[in-house]
């Protein structure tokens, strides 16, 4: 008789990589910084938000460096922003009451289009499950606050998260930890599938 399949939650450590960084100012920075720190903010703890809290154009930072195609899951102008093929599958998915909106991404002249197509992904969901007590290596940024990060260098099993992740959206913040999101299994396999995971960073969470 085959064993039963155990549950599996990821964790991406992507936000923690200074790789995944990419030189691009949004133009809702250039023209209402207040509303888009705002939104960089509310993304941060996975609060939905409308389509013009989000940029309509991107512009490459940097006047000497022409700008290729980008990756599939990367931060530019304070955002989260994936490729079309991770836009797709990204779809297919429960994203709670997050999103993906347009976003069109130029070389520093603020003409010339750089390679690609792109999106800003809103996080749009929350969940609080992440077991601090049964996760030795997560870290406690400010004594006096309840809230959590991932360890440096994190790897597979760093974070144990309740059983009841399980359920609701397949990707999400959870409302103890900053700098990091979680993806249910089947998202992860889909991703993988399509060859848009790596940029992800994801290990493997315990799941009790």
């Amino acid at each position: 008789m085959a064993r039963a399949k155990q549950p599996m939650i990821w964790i991406s450590d992507t936000m923690v990589s200074v790789s995944s960084i990419k030189g691009f100012e949004a133009d809702i920075v250039l023209t209402d910084m207040e509303r888009a720190v705002g939104a960089m903010k509310r993304n941060r703890l996975g609060e939905p938000q409308s389509e013009d809290c989000f940029p309509k154009e991107m512009y490459a930072k940097y006047k000497d460096k022409k700008e290729k195609k980008q990756p599939d899951f990367f931060m530019a102008g304070g955002l989260w922003t994936v490729s079309s093929a991770c836009a797709a599958v990204l779809r297919q998915f429960d994203l709670g009451e997050g999103n993906l909106y347009a976003v069109k991404l130029f070389q520093h002249d603020r003409t010339t289009p750089v390679e690609g197509e792109y999106f800003c992904l809103n996080f749009g969901a929350q969940k609080t499950a992440v077991l601090t007590e049964q996760s030795p290596r997560i870290t406690k940024p400010y004594p006096n606050y309840a809230i959590w990060q991932p360890p440096g260098a994190m790897q597979d099993k760093d974070i144990a998260v309740r059983a009841s992740a399980l359920d609701g959206p397949d990707i999400w913040i959870d409302t103890q930890m900053r700098h990091a999101f979680f993806v249910s299994d089947p998202l992860a396999q889909a991703l993988r599938a399509a060859k848009v995971s790596r940029p992800f960073k994801l290990r493997k969470c315990i799941v009790l």
